[in-house]
């Protein structure tokens, strides 16, 4: 992580007094935290006031497979809920409109982008497409669905297309980095994402 960002996300800890709740214990952990967001890398965007987090094994580029956690810190010191980005990338189009999976064999439901009227966004270059959907992960079925893929030993995601479908199983640095987001944003937001 670039000192500047390391910076940054460090004073919004510091000047942010988190408000705990009376049958909180103990404080955030600053040392746990700052151990937990040497994984991420941020990167800053101007124009909209905002730091954006994402674990350091996640794609630099989304043209490729993806299967992510991201959340940002406005300039205002504001946490955004988490995201989950999720890429299908090939040689050939499937024209996502939805995505599922199994994680150790029990189907989940996936939080994905459906409140447009295309649904997934799509592009492409070089003879290579790439389909994707950017979701926030807030309600209480879409954090337990992701929380149960990240604790799992084996997840195979399903893209449903128009007329086909893509199967594509998270690898264990995936599966790692999604435990690791998933901590660090508890310890900054100090308390459990659920």
């Amino acid at each position: 992580m670039k000192p500047n960002l390391l910076f940054g996300l460090l004073a919004f800890l510091v000047l942010c007094p988190v408000a705990a709740r009376a049958d909180e214990a103990k404080p955030v952990d600053r040392i746990a935290l700052a151990r937990s967001i040497k994984d991420l890398t941020g990167k800053h965007d101007t124009m909209r006031g905002i730091t954006w987090y994402k674990h350091a094994a996640a794609p630099k580029y989304d043209n490729t497979n993806t299967f992510y956690l991201y959340f940002g810190i406005t300039d205002d010191q504001m946490l955004t809920p988490l995201r989950l980005k999720i890429t299908y990338s090939s040689g050939s189009w499937l024209f996502v409109q939805s995505v599922w999976g199994k994680a150790d064999g029990k189907k989940i439901d996936l939080p994905q982008v459906s409140e447009t009227i295309m649904g997934w966004e799509r592009d492409n270059s070089g003879g290579k497409i790439w389909e994707w959907s950017d979701a926030s992960v807030e309600t209480a079925a879409e954090i337990a669905a992701v929380r149960q893929i990240s604790t799992s030993k084996e997840t195979i995601v399903r893209f449903e297309g128009r007329q086909y479908y893509g199967d594509r199983t998270l690898t264990a640095a995936q599966l790692l980095a999604l435990r690791e987001t998933i901590s660090a944003y508890q310890l900054i937001s100090a308390k459990p994402w659920q």
